[in-house]
């Protein structure tokens, strides 16, 4: 028989915490408490015993209030509550009870629920998450019961058939397949039934709701884990798209397997030991090896291939290994019927079915050799007879300056010894001596020009001169021309402009262009010339109102040897005497200053403008200091 003391001693030991309060006068003192009370509170509970619920509960108001609503209206109360303990300071979840119990008292029973909460709301965040994945997944997500019905779909699956949840959920399965696909399903159906092992990945077509078809593929699995018994949980994926581009990929093999095997062109397909994988019969028409006698052969053991190119050939192929991309590369090989032609080879990698290749193309260019041959030979005699032209044209100036010397010390001995003793016809052959020794002096130092012009030689002296006055000594040297041509010369010029320039051949240039202006005008006609300043560069224009230029002769104006001859009536007053050098030596020493010249006319006797483009700044000087920049 279970005695009083034996209930005490059950009150204590039950496992939950338990608090008993009694009600005295107004409020609730407690009087009483179990063992796990004492543990959950580190045995601190001792030290409330007789405290007032008023007093402990002060600052947790409906803690105090269900207690009261307990004793005062003698009811059974239950709730869950985050609690904080005073004695420990941690912070557990409790489903508490309030109990009444005759006359005055009330039982409290704390129970520990914190772990329990944790897991359900682990449990939840786990259902959200995982219903989160199955709902926004890119792929199609059925569960289908026994009998091929749906009991789930998600969003994706929606879209693919076309179809709201609600049309699909509790429809057949196969209502939605094409007759292929139907009777595929149904026969892996009935295997499996018999307890065959059937694959769980397979292909066929769904039908959407508009009628069109797309194909899929389906993985499934079979489980009796969710409620309803045996279900199927299956993934659809939309391959449609995918299979476009293998058909595609099949054609496109088909097309490049028919131009690797129809192209002119000798392919060859090694892998990564060197050895002929592959060949196309264009190969064996070159090599005149039949294809099963170079499959799997070695290229350094190939007996159609130069010894003397092997090495270069193990070179080009130990570079492929460390990562080369291409090359190209010229040797001999020997056909099998023993004749030597010239190859090109253009190798590159190659991926196939993700294995690295060496593509070879082979082009048979011994005709290009020859012809490439023919051409070194030419241009080697070109330039030996360049050379000898050079050489005849250097010795001929030197020559001739002999003779022409002793014509000019004798005619001017002449002049000066007998002047007073010759008659008039005498003076004038003395006077024709003259100016032709003049002219072939002028010639001569053309030749010699041209000579330092094109073989690089011409080399020039620039400093700093004011090419105004340059300009002006010129015009005055030349007024006996100005006059004896009844021409009127006008100088419109700043007063100092200061340019680096070789002197004697910027007087050559401006000497010649005003020569040239002098003798393709008529008699009281105008010449001026120009000088403008322009952003980074100089214009030195002449102008003249004389015979003008049409587009033909602009055109052969500033080649070597270009003299134009002009005659007709109204053009007798022209100077046609000269060699047709003056205008292209000009022409190059202006380019070797980094300038350039051009001539402007509007036609036959409209004039013409010829205009001088120099650089402030020496090119030479400002390309030398943009390579310091970069240094």
């Amino acid at each position: 028989m279970i005695t009083n003391k034996d209930y005490k001693s059950i009150f204590k030991k039950i496992p939950s915490p338990i608090y008993l309060w009694q009600k005295v006068d107004n409020d609730l003192i407690l009087i009483d408490f179990n063992k796990a009370a004492k543990e959950i509170t580190d045995n601190k509970i001792t030290n409330f015993l007789g405290i007032k619920a008023s007093e402990l509960y002060q600052k947790k108001p409906q803690i105090l209030e269900e207690l009261y609503q307990c004793i005062n209206e003698q009811k059974y109360i239950s709730r869950e509550m985050r609690y904080l303990y005073q004695s420990t300071g941690k912070e557990k979840i409790l489903f508490v009870i309030y109990d009444f119990i005759p006359p005055n008292l009330v039982l409290v029973n704390t129970r520990d629920i914190t772990q329990q909460k944790r897991s359900e709301e682990k449990l939840r965040e786990n259902e959200i998450r995982y219903r989160s994945i199955v709902e926004n997944s890119h792929d199609g997500i059925l569960i289908v019961n026994e009998k091929y019905q749906f009991i789930y779909v998600n969003n994706e699956l929606c879209k693919m058939l076309n179809y709201s949840y609600d049309e699909i959920i509790g429809q057949d399965f196969r209502n939605f397949l094409d007759d292929e696909g139907k009777k595929l399903v149904g026969d892996r159906y009935v295997r499996r039934q018999k307890g065959e092992k059937v694959p769980p990945r397979y292909e066929f077509n769904i039908v959407r709701k508009d009628g069109e078809k797309r194909r899929v593929e389906i993985i499934s699995t079979v489980t009796p884990e969710l409620k309803g018994g045996m279900t199927t949980i299956a993934q659809i994926l939309d391959i449609t798209e995918r299979k476009k581009i293998e058909i595609k990929l099949k054609e496109s093999e088909k097309k490049y397997r028919r131009i690797f095997e129809d192209s002119p062109f000798s392919i060859v397909l090694f892998n990564l030991e060197g050895k002929i994988v592959d060949c196309n019969p264009a190969t064996s028409k070159y090599s005149g090896y039949e294809k099963n006698e170079l499959i799997g052969k070695n290229f350094k053991d190939l007996i159609f291939i130069h010894p003397k190119y092997l090495s270069l050939l193990t070179k080009l192929f130990n570079l492929f290994l460390k990562g080369e991309k291409t090359y190209t590369t010229d040797i001999q090989m020997y056909r099998k019927k023993g004749d030597l032609v010239w190859i090109n080879l253009r190798a590159s990698q190659v991926k196939l079915n993700g294995e690295t290749f060496f593509q070879v193309i082979i082009h048979n260019i011994t005709k290009r050799k020859k012809a490439d041959l023919l051409i070194k030979e030419q241009i080697r005699r070109l330039k030996e007879l360049n050379q000898t032209q050079k050489e005849f044209i250097t010795n001929a100036s030197h020559e001739l300056r002999t003779p022409l010397m002793s014509i000019s010390g004798a005619s001017e001995l002449l002049i000066k010894v007998y002047n007073d003793k010759l008659d008039r016809n005498g003076l004038e052959l003395l006077e024709i001596i003259q100016r032709n020794k003049q002219r072939l002096q002028y010639l001569i130092n053309n030749l010699l020009e041209i000579t330092h012009i094109d073989f690089a030689k011409l080399i020039l002296n620039r400093q700093s001169y004011n090419i105004c006055e340059i300009i002006r000594n010129i015009s005055d040297e030349l007024n006996y021309f100005l006059k004896k041509r009844k021409i009127n010369l006008t100088l419109e010029l700043p007063t100092n402009l200061m340019l680096k320039v070789d002197k004697i051949r910027f007087e050559q240039v401006i000497i010649n262009l005003l020569l040239n202006a002098i003798k393709n005008s008529p008699a009281n006609s105008n010449i001026k010339i120009l000088v403008k300043h322009e952003g980074k560069s100089i214009e030195i224009s002449i102008i003249d109102t004389g015979v003008g230029l049409i587009e033909d002769e602009i055109n052969n104006l500033f080649t070597k040897f270009g003299k134009i001859e002009r005659h007709g009536k109204g053009l007798e007053y022209l100077d046609i005497q000269g060699s047709g050098l003056g205008l292209y030596i000009s022409k190059e020493i202006i380019e070797l200053h980094g300038g350039n010249i051009r001539v402007e006319s509007a036609g036959r006797n409209m004039g013409a403008k010829f205009t001088v483009e120099l650089p402030i700044k020496d090119p030479l000087q400002e390309r030398q200091k943009k390579k310091d920049k970069l240094l």
